[in-house]
């Protein structure tokens, strides 16, 4: 089970707002027990709800909900991962490239460098404004085949884009490695809607499906995504593995290693951001290692 403190600064890429795979906790949480995002602070729940308005994150409305899971982080922090990605398709043996994200958050944007295979470099940006803004650039030896896409993983899935769709509706809870979810089906733009599970003790997305015409309970995705497992690097919790499936293949993203921090005196870590320069070259998949992701996968999937 992902256990996630209640009082979270957002901070990083793939987490609680639209743009983490870190955050860090204002208070360390005691032994085992977690208590659950819904008893955030009183200055925070009356900030966010009127007096007299459902503040139960299973009663709340659907709009409201979503409202705390797109919350701006409350100070500004940074943190950075390393890793490989690992990509099969049916029929195919494994492939496997470098990994490496930055990312830096202040109460109006997120700042974020994805650099794949070494030789792939994307610059993101994503705006707390109302309507919310996402940039990207890109520095890529061919444009029109990445190899960032040919391992099924879009840019925007690193600052959580897909939350900040207009909302279609909501449909009946469910629960994902034990944990209660509010399941929400958002629209981007024509032919293109997301379904996504929202931890309703957490504000966090656990898992997202992506469609190309408005699901029903048979629809089946083109594009799936799931949260793997969570450590505490220096008081942050970060994202430790992604996975993402697709009809003929899955792809599984590890940072094995991972750092974050809060930025002291407006400075965050000089290699936070890499330069072309910088560059990483791409890992190879061994057989050996091929096999043995195979054999997790599965499990992962199951």
């Amino acid at each position: 089970m992902i256990r996630i403190s209640p009082r979270l600064i957002l901070c990083s890429l793939l987490t609680m707002t639209a743009a983490s795979f870190a955050y860090a906790a204002d208070e360390a949480p005691k032994k085992d027990e977690i208590p659950p995002q819904k008893d955030l602070p009183p200055e925070v729940l009356k900030a966010l709800f009127p007096e007299g308005v459902e503040t139960d994150p299973a009663k709340i409305s659907a709009e409201a909900f979503l409202r705390m899971a797109r919350r701006a982080p409350a100070g500004e922090s940074w943190a950075k991962m390393e890793g490989t990605a690992t990509h099969r398709r049916s029929g195919s043996s494994a492939v496997k490239d470098t990994i490496r994200v930055g990312i830096r958050f202040t109460p109006k944007r997120v700042i974020a460098q994805l650099v794949f295979a070494g030789n792939e470099y994307y610059e993101m940006g994503q705006t707390f404004d109302t309507p919310p803004v996402f940039t990207q650039e890109t520095d890529v030896p061919d444009k029109n085949k990445t190899r960032l896409s040919l391992y099924g993983i879009m840019p925007s899935d690193l600052t959580l884009g897909f939350l900040y769709r207009d909302l279609v509706r909501e449909e009946k809870p469910e629960s994902v490695k034990m944990i209660d979810c509010r399941v929400f089906v958002l629209k981007g733009g024509e032919n293109d809607y997301v379904r996504v599970w929202l931890s309703t003790e957490y504000f966090f997305p656990l898992k997202a499906h992506w469609f190309r015409t408005l699901p029903d309970e048979k629809t089946k995705p083109y594009r799936e995504l799931e949260l793997g497992g969570v450590k505490k690097e220096n008081d942050f919790y970060v994202v430790q593995e992604l996975f993402l499936f697709g009809q003929d293949w899955r792809t599984r993203v590890e940072f094995d290693k991972r750092d974050a921090g809060r930025v002291e005196e407006a400075k965050a870590p000089a290699d936070l951001f890499l330069s072309k320069d910088d560059e990483t070259p791409a890992v190879p998949a061994p057989a050996a290692d091929a096999d043995k992701d195979k054999t997790k996968d599965k499990e992962d999937k199951k």
